[in-house]
C-alpha cells in the first residue's frame, strides 16, 4: 500500500582540578541543561498534504506551480504532463482521500508539534552548534509503515497518516503486529524523528561488530533522545509499554547477569545479537512479559552511566568514540540487585 558521533606537582594537580571543574560546568549533564532565550529556535512545519489537497483539480498544473517553491522537495523538476497525471492519480485515490480527511480530523493544526520540534532542535543546536537543522514537512504517505519518518540532511518528512493512534481502523488491515501498531501514535512523532536524526550523528563505521558494539550504538542513539527530548518519558523513547518498563527496571540485574554468564558481550554470533536487538513482541531468552530489544535497554544504561561518570566527555566525543569496551569499562556499569 506504499506510495511512492611534590609542590610543583601539587600545584599542577590543583590547576588541573580547577580546569576540569570548569569544563564540567561548561558541559552540564543532559538533565541539567537549561536553554537560554537566545538558544531557542522556532520551527515552522510545512504541511504539504494541506497545500496539495487544497488545489483546484481543474487547474492542477497552475496550482502545483504556485506551491512548488515551498514544496520543492516534493515537486522538483519541470512538472511535466506525466508528473501532473501522477499527482492527479494520487489526489483522486479513494484511500488517500480518506487518509487526508482523517489527517485534517486528527491534525487540524500542528502548533503543539511546532513547539515540540522547536525545543528539540534547540537542544540539538546546543549540543552540536555546527549541525545544520532540517526543514520539517508533513504529508500523507499512503500508510508507509516502513518509513514513517524520512530524513535527508536538509529535510525531515513526517508521514502523519502513520500517527493516527493504534486503534485506527486502517492499521489493522496492514497486517502489522500489535507491538508495532501501539507506536502509531502522535506522541511517537518526536522520538521517531530524533532517532532518524541521531543515526546520522553517530559514527558507526567500525567493521566486525560484536554484541557489545550493537548495544552501545543503540545506547548512544537513545542517549541522543535524552539530550533532545529531556521531558519525554523513557517508555516513549524506547517504545515500551508501562508494564514492559516495569519489567526492565525489576529485571535489569538478571538480564545483565544472563549476558555475562553466557559470554555474549564479545560474540559475533548473529543469533543472540538479533534476539537482543531486533524488534518483536518480547526478547526470546526471557518470558513473554519481557519487552523486546533488551540489548538496547542495557546499552542505554551503560551510556548513561558512562556520561554521568565522565563529565568532561562531550556529546560529540561520545558519538565519535567507537571503542565500546572503553565506554563499558569507564561506565562502571553494574545494576544493583
Amino acid at each position: 500500500m506504499k506510495k511512492t558521533f611534590i609542590f610543583p606537582i601539587a600545584i599542577l594537580f590543583i590547576m588541573l582540578s580547577i580546569s576540569c571543574n570548569k569544563c564540567n560546568k561548561e558541559r552540564p549533564r543532559v538533565s541539567e541543561i537549561k536553554l537560554r532565550k537566545e538558544d531557542s529556535i522556532r520551527i515552522k512545519i510545512h504541511r504539504y498534504e494541506k497545500a496539495l489537497f487544497s488545489i483546484d483539480k481543474k487547474n492542477l498544473k497552475s496550482g502545483l506551480r504556485k506551491i512548488q517553491r515551498e514544496y520543492r522537495f516534493f515537486l522538483a523538476g519541470d512538472l511535466n504532463n506525466n508528473d501532473v497525471v501522477q499527482i492527479r492519480d494520487y489526489l483522486t485515490d479513494p484511500l488517500l482521500i480518506n487518509l487526508y480527511n482523517d489527517c485534517i480530523k486528527f491534525y487540524p493544526d500542528v502548533k503543539d508539534l511546532e513547539s515540540q520540534f522547536s525545543k528539540a532542535f534547540s537542544y540539538i543546536k546546543y549540543n552540536f552548534p555546527d549541525k545544520k537543522l532540517p526543514e520539517v514537512f508533513t504529508y500523507v504517505s499512503g500508510l508507509d509503515y516502513d518509513n514513517p519518518i524520512r530524513y535527508a540532511d536538509s529535510v525531515l518528512l513526517v508521514a502523519l497518516d502513520m500517527y493516527y493512534g493504534n486503534n485506527y481502523s486502517y492499521y489493522r488491515r496492514l497486517g502489522q503486529p500489535y507491538y508495532r501498531q501501539i507506536r502509531f501514535r502522535k506522541d511517537y512523532i518526536l522520538p521517531d524523528c530524533m532517532k532518524e536524526i541521531g543515526k546520522t550523528m553517530i559514527d558507526n563505521s567500525k567493521g566486525d561488530k560484536k554484541f557489545i558494539d550493537f548495544i552501545i550504538y543503540a545506547g548512544k542513539l537513545l542517549y541522543f533522545l535524552d539530550a533532545t527530548l529531556p521531558e519525554t518519558q523513557d517508555s516513549l523513547k524506547i517504545g515500551y509499554t508501562p508494564s514492559q518498563m516495569a519489567w526492565c527496571i525489576k529485571n535489569e540485574p538478571n538480564v545483565w547477569s544472563f549476558i555475562i554468564d553466557r559470554n555474549l558481550l564479545y560474540t559475533t554470533d548473529p543469533s543472540p545479537i538479533t534476539k537482543f536487538c531486533v524488534d518483536g513482541p518480547f526478547t526470546p531468552f526471557f518470558s513473554k512479559q519481557s519487552p523486546p530489544r533488551l540489548g538496547e535497554w542495557i546499552g542505554w544504561q551503560i551510556v548513561r552511566d558512562y556520561m554521568e561518570r565522565n563529565k568532561n566527555i562531550s556529546m560529540k566525543e561520545l558519538y565519535t568514540n567507537q571503542d565500546a569496551q572503553d565506554i563499558l569499562l569507564k561506565s562502571k556499569y553494574k545494576p544493583k540487585k
